[in-house]
């Protein structure tokens, strides 16, 4: 069997004890960096190595994993936090043991992205994970013009050195008050999660009032509302609602403001329902 095992995305401690048994008891331990893997085992005084399993050699030990495995060999693949696979490696692996028909199973536990979007304050019912952003402004831009057609949540991945650059981009295409959570160094001592506008966070960024330093989780909601507020005054929208239908309400506004007929239509039920 196959074991892919959820590790911690800080706090030691935070690692299952259904995890701490089967790294105890599996034949072999294959991890993203021994390193990091010989102090989470030395934590739980499992008294074990752990063999290299990360981006660079991953298909060269394809072989050696399955051959085990069909063998009889128990086996566990961790990543350095979180979930293997998920920007991490595995993929390849659980790929070729489906075709194999080898049998894996997860043993689920913390997760960076869950957390982040917990954290954040944003609506969690629907969101999309997006991994590691691009390294290149234009390619950020792309992915910021996404957000503003999606009109749902995105959770990404960044490093502190592109942190800045990050935002920058994100205000030359989304709203200023496009609502972001910054996540730092979660569950660990030092854990801080900044709340706020787009705006309010990148001048609190300028300010040295975020910590550039450790791993960062980004939560951006670029809703509908947000949109449609910042183009149109809802006191121009609402006495529309007076006489007529938001339907009909949306094809005339259509008219006169040239923005889409289903976007103004929805902003219209968002505004008469708070009303």
């Amino acid at each position: 069997m196959l074991y892919l095992i959820c590790t911690p995305i800080g706090n030691l401690n935070d690692l299952s004890l259904r995890s701490i048994n089967t790294l105890k008891e599996v034949g072999r331990i294959y991890a993203e960096d021994t390193r990091v893997a010989a102090n989470l085992l030395q934590h739980f005084k499992i008294s074990k190595k752990s063999i290299p399993f990360h981006e660079h050699n991953e298909l060269d030990q394809l072989l050696d994993i399955t051959n085990a495995l069909q063998e009889g060999i128990d086996i566990a693949v961790m990543s350095d936090a979180g979930a293997p696979l998920i920007s991490d490696p595995g993929y390849p692996l659980i790929k070729q043991c489906i075709e194999l028909d080898i049998d894996f199973t997860v043993l689920p536990g913390p997760s960076s992205v869950i957390n982040a979007v917990l954290l954040s304050g944003i609506s969690p019912h629907q969101f999309t994970f997006y991994g590691f952003l691009p390294k290149t402004s234009t390619g950020r831009k792309k992915i910021a013009e996404e957000i503003k057609r999606s009109g749902i949540p995105y959770v990404f991945f960044e490093s502190a050195k592109r942190l800045s650059k990050t935002l920058e981009n994100f205000l030359e295409i989304l709203d200023s008050n496009t609502q972001i959570s910054i996540c730092r160094e979660m569950t660990k001592e030092y854990e801080s999660i900044y709340r706020g506008s787009l705006q309010e966070l990148y001048g609190q960024l300028i300010d040295s009032r975020i910590t550039l330093l450790g791993e960062f989780v980004l939560v951006i909601h670029s809703s509908l509302k947000t949109q449609i507020t910042s183009a149109l005054d809802i006191d121009f929208c609402k006495p529309f609602l007076d006489y007529m239908s938001p339907a009909d309400a949306s094809k005339l506004i259509a008219k006169i403001t040239n923005h889409s007929k289903q976007d103004i239509y929805r902003f219209l039920i968002s505004i008469s329902n708070s009303s």
